[in-house]
């Protein structure tokens, strides 16, 4: 019997860790045993109260934060949203998130499981696209996170909202090389050899499809060819423009200004919803009612293991 929302955060509550070791930063486009598939229905979640690893750099190793491996990128783009919410969230996050976090691995202990989920699925789907001119990961050009949320009113046992178009996404910024990327991907429409590859070989970035548009502010948007669940940016198109240079004017980011920001969630069935954690019918290319099944594990399914057992490490 499919495993619901419900019950899977029933279970979690019962398996609480306080690790915060290294997780081991594995390609995503390995699916793994079934134990590991098992273990990728949802992230870890930590409720509990944080232990001295999660406010100084204790448990950080010499290559915690270089290279391009999964672990590295996220251990770094979490100390980068880390050091975003201290300088800027003097006003909690609607994660809850706000300037009084201590350290990133403070930042991974607060989040909910959704919001967790999210991050989780969505570097993983970022380090498994590689570009073609050198095979770097699309996560490798990311600079900085701005802001992690799941669904709306998440908690520890409820994964909130599965879509709203302020909720289920990341809002970070990128270099050049991605931006370039990305208008070349938009441009050739995903013609052969692909500018960004997806994880799995039958995939690839390319113009969007989505006949809503681009998500306001933002006017240019990609998405990958596979679908379930189905990757999607949004971004500026020229970074000299006058809307690429004025606030944002989103959730939690009104005041921000970068040029260089994007955004990017999953669509997880026909109705574009992007929760990980909620339980999801219409998810097939059809659209035809399929086997009720969690975010995650369609994700699993589809493009393998997105390495749930993660834990943070602090960057040197």
């Amino acid at each position: 019997m499919p495993m619901t929302a419900k019950s899977f955060f029933l279970v979690m509550g019962a398996l609480l860790t306080a690790a915060c070791g290294s997780g081991n930063g594995s390609d995503p486009n390995d699916s793994g045993s079934d134990a590991q598939q098992q273990q990728d229905s949802g992230p870890k979640s930590d409720s509990g109260p944080a232990d001295s690893a999660a406010d100084g750099p204790a448990d950080s190793g010499p290559n915690a934060c270089a290279g391009d491996t999964l672990d590295a990128n996220r251990n770094r783009l979490l100390q980068t949203y880390y050091e975003y919410l201290k300088a800027n969230a003097t006003t909690p996050q609607s994660n809850g998130l706000s300037n009084t976090v201590t350290s990133s691995l403070d930042v991974w202990r607060k989040l909910d499981p959704s919001s967790q989920g999210v991050f989780l699925t969505l570097t993983a789907r970022m380090f498994g696209s590689k570009f073609h001119t050198d095979a770097s990961s699309m996560l490798s050009h990311i600079t900085k996170i701005y802001r992690i949320t799941g669904g709306q009113g998440a908690t520890s046992l409820d994964p909130g909202s599965c879509g709203g178009g302020e909720y289920n996404r990341m809002i970070m910024s990128m270099d050049a090389a991605l931006h370039n990327a990305q208008l070349a991907a938009n441009a050739d429409q995903g013609a052969s050899p692909y500018d960004i590859a997806d994880v799995i070989p039958s995939s690839y970035w390319r113009d969007s499809h989505d006949l809503g548009g681009p998500h306001a502010p933002f006017d240019l948007s990609d998405e990958t060819n596979s679908g379930a669940p189905r990757g999607q940016t949004q971004y500026f198109k020229d970074w000299t423009s006058t809307v690429a240079t004025s606030p944002l004017g989103r959730q939690d980011l009104t005041t921000l200004v970068d040029p260089q920001a994007i955004e990017m969630d999953q669509d997880y069935d026909c109705a574009h919803n992007s929760n990980p954690l909620c339980s999801y019918t219409y998810y097939g290319p059809s659209c035809f009612p399929e086997s009720s099944e969690i975010g995650t594990q369609i994700y699993t399914d589809t493009y393998g293991s997105f390495e749930s057992s993660y834990s943070p490490q602090a960057c040197p």
